[in-house]
């Protein structure tokens, strides 16, 4: 049964257009199948191979090159129904949605799907400037260690930002006075991995170390304007703050799974002579909690999905995403992530020490959220660019972080 990539991100199967939500829903069994070797550590090819079919990974591509091209609330509820279902395999999903690859035209992105063994998948780490890129003739010789690389262990291609050196190893500088920077991508097997993800939770992600010393990397494999840089001027892709929603959605699909994890436990037959089970549910606080939990969650989706379709109208009809706009992108996916880990904070809680053992859904949601949300884009301290901003917007000269320029 074929599917082809339609606008507006349903998936069409023989004719009939599939909600993305629906996709994501009709990957459960294999999904579930495989969770334990997700917990273990190991990403199972057949888990690959149906979350790639099913067009998971093509997700955020254009379609000139075969992807979605996907209405971007519709990405988000796929991303959360995944993550309900298992963390890793949602932050997969998100991850390895084509975030990074616009930047390549449809025939530069063909034949690097061809010299991929007929997909491009890329792992990365845009977060570190982990590399050194010493140019030479046609390209770029490049050394650096990226970590937290998510997918990497089936990921057909690999990239990391790297500072532009002079042949001595010391950084270029700009017309602006800053070093220089550039995103460059090689092939998988050119890279060696180095197998250092060992996390609380999220374990099955694949999220380690690769490294290179000295490799030749060809001009048209590298991106001087970094991630966010496209060759398709379109509103999905404008948004440049969209991947990062991905993580507002994971957060919410993990949330999710603890709540409806409680609710189980609440009504199933109470365990013999546990006075804790049989209370459980049924005292004030724990009621009062679930609904601080449950409204909690509702919120941060509404306003997470509000923020997006803002952007997206806007984008649609600007060149630019505003900067307002892009501002309460941001707080959105902070707030949603941050309202997350307090809910399953709620729920380990409420559930005792039912919770602790390895293995079971709110003790697996408890070490998924916190080990997301420890992220640094998500933690508290995260809010001070979005309060500066709206403390000094009316300001002349403003907006301002800490007396300069809010970018």
């Amino acid at each position: 049964m074929a599917a082809i990539s339609n606008p507006g991100g349903t998936e069409v199967t023989d004719g009939e257009a599939v909600p993305l939500v629906d996709v994501a829903r009709s990957l459960e069994p294999v999904i579930r199948e495989h969770a334990p070797a997700l917990e273990e550590g190991r990403i199972p090819p057949p888990l690959v191979e149906a979350l790639h079919d099913a067009g998971v990974f093509r997700a955020m591509l254009p379609r000139e090159v075969g992807g979605l091209e996907a209405e971007p609330v519709e990405w988000l509820q796929m991303i959360e129904e995944l993550s309900r279902i298992n963390a890793s395999a949602g932050w997969l999903a998100f991850i390895q949605s084509g975030v990074g690859l616009t930047f390549l035209d449809p025939e530069r992105f063909e034949r690097f799907r061809v010299r991929g063994g007929g997909r491009l998948i890329l792992a990365m780490n845009l977060g570190r400037i982990a590399g050194k890129a010493v140019k030479v003739e046609g390209g770029y010789r490049i050394s650096g260690r990226w970590p937290f690389a998510s997918g990497c262990p089936f990921a057909t291609w690999l990239g990391g930002m790297s500072y532009v050196c002079d042949s001595g190893g010391s950084p270029v500088l700009g017309a602006n006075g800053q070093p220089q920077l550039l995103l460059a991508i090689w092939p998988a097997d050119q890279a060696r991995l180095i197998d250092t993800w060992d996390g609380l939770g999220l374990r099955g992600t694949g999220s380690g170390d690769f490294e290179i010393s000295g490799l030749f990397v060809p001009q048209e494999q590298v991106n001087a304007g970094f991630y966010s840089a496209t060759s398709y001027d379109r509103a999905l892709f404008r948004m440049k703050e969209m991947p990062e929603m991905g993580h507002g959605a994971h957060a919410l699909g993990i949330a999710s799974a603890a709540l409806e994890s409680f609710v189980d436990a609440v009504n199933s037959r109470p365990l013999a002579g546990s006075t804790r089970h049989m209370a459980m549910g049924h005292m004030q606080a724990h009621q009062i909690a679930f609904a601080r939990a449950d409204a909690a969650i509702r919120a941060a989706r509404a306003l997470l999905h509000q923020s997006v379709r803002a952007a997206y109208e806007d984008a649609t009809a600007h060149s630019e995403l505003s900067l307002e706009l892009r501002v309460r992108l941001r707080e959105a996916n902070i707030f949603t992530v941050r309202a997350a880990k307090d809910a399953v904070g709620l729920v380990f809680e409420m559930a005792g020490s039912s919770a602790v053992y390895r293995g079971r859904p709110i003790e697996r949601a408890f070490r998924d959220i916190n080990t997301a949300a420890n992220h640094t884009n998500y933690l508290d301290t995260a809010y001070t660019a979005i309060g500066s901003y709206f403390l000094t917007r009316d300001r002349e000269g403003g907006p301002e972080i800490a007396g300069r320029p809010f970018l």
